[in-house]
This record gives structure tokens, C-alpha cells and sequence, in this order.
């Protein structure tokens, strides 16, 4: 006997609506903390590997006249905005962990089903912490960046893997509202399956 649940038909599209198992759920917000503190761990790895290693002084290029590593600090929030307010910052990070994982969970209850909502929400979170950390235990609440990019004269703002990470989540979550369609049903089950084999492996 299968012991599948009920598979009502949808009014006027015709197409068969599957509740998710709670398990599935459960594999989702496990993903999600589980990003959120890799995230967490690369961003103060390569944190304090900028600091051992880099001079302020002397940048080191990776590509020439396009990236290389140079050391910075930040008083501001990511990318070197908005300079100050640094128990601020802290406080809306502190925030966000406790309302993002309420978020993706209310997502999950009314009913979404994309791997993409954990994995973006989960890169903002590490992100958020990581650069909380710093502004929580370093000199004067400053962020360690040492990503730089440029091209002539123009120069994107120093940056870190806690600010790429945010980033990248903000992407995720902007192109699933606004364009839907390329996070089709076989992409999320592509994901689904491969989490599912790494936690088992686990």
C-alpha cells in the first residue's frame, strides 16, 4: 500500500498538489543552518587569513589591473556603506537570526517547496553573523575586507566573503520572485536528492 498522501485536484489547472512530507521540510531547514555556518566558518577562516597574511601597504594581485587582495578595515555595513552606527548593525544582525529562520518556516508552511529560499536565506544569515563578529569583538567594531576589485580609474568598494555571501542570497531571492519559471520542479528535486545524500553521508 502506498503510503503516499492525498493527491487533490487543483481547481482549473488541472494539475495534481502534493503536500510536502514533513521530513522534506525538516531536510530544508536543516540545509539552511547548514549553509548558514559554512558560511560563517569560510568568512572567518579567510578573515584571519587576510590578517596573518596581507599587508596594508603592499596589495597582493591575483589578476593584474582587475582583482587582487588588499587589506581593509570597515566601519560600515557591507561593501563599506554607510560608515558608523555599529551597534546598530549588530542589533539588525542579532535580528536576523532570530527572524529569518521564522521567515523561511513560515515560507515552508504556506506552502513553498524551492531548495532556493533555504540556500539564499541561508547565505544572508552566515553573511549577517560573520560581519556581526567582527563589529561585535574587533578594535573599534571594524570589519576585516580584502577583496578588490577595479578596472581603471573605477574602483568597486573592498569587500569580504560575508558581503559575497549576502549578496549571492539577495540574487537568489530577487530572481525567485521575479522570474519563477527558472526554478523549475526538476531543479529542486536535483537539489533536494543531492542534500539528501550529503546529510546521510553525514
Amino acid at each position: 500500500m502506498s503510503n503516499l498522501p492525498e493527491e487533490p485536484l487543483s481547481e482549473g489547472n488541472g494539475w495534481i498538489e502534493v503536500e510536502e512530507p514533513e521530513c522534506g521540510t525538516g531536510r530544508k531547514v536543516t540545509f539552511f543552518w547548514l549553509i548558514a555556518l559554512v558560511v560563517l566558518l569560510i568568512d572567518q577562516t579567510s578573515k584571519a587569513a587576510a590578517l596573518a597574511f596581507l599587508d596594508r601597504m603592499h596589495p597582493f594581485p591575483v589578476i593584474p589591473s582587475l582583482f587582487e587582495l588588499r587589506l581593509e578595515f570597515n566601519k560600515g555595513a557591507a561593501f563599506s556603506l554607510f560608515v558608523g552606527g555599529r551597534w546598530i548593525f549588530v542589533a539588525v544582525s542579532i535580528a536576523a537570526l532570530f527572524f529569518l529562520p521564522l521567515y523561511l518556516r513560515s515560507l515552508f508552511q504556506a506552502g513553498e517547496t524551492s531548495w532556493v529560499y533555504p540556500v539564499g536565506i541561508g547565505l544572508i544569515l552566515g553573511g549577517a553573523m560573520g560581519n556581526a563578529l567582527d563589529r561585535i569583538f574587533r578594535h573599534e567594531g571594524r570589519v576585516v575586507d580584502f577583496f578588490h576589485a577595479f578596472w581603471g580609474r573605477h574602483s568597486f568598494p573592498v569587500f569580504n566573503v560575508a558581503d559575497s555571501a549576502i549578496t549571492i542570497g539577495l540574487f537568489f531571492l530577487l530572481m525567485i520572485l521575479f522570474l519563477p519559471g527558472l526554478f523549475a520542479a526538476g531543479f529542486s528535486e536535483k537539489v533536494e536528492q543531492d542534500v539528501a545524500d550529503t546529510v546521510q553521508d553525514r
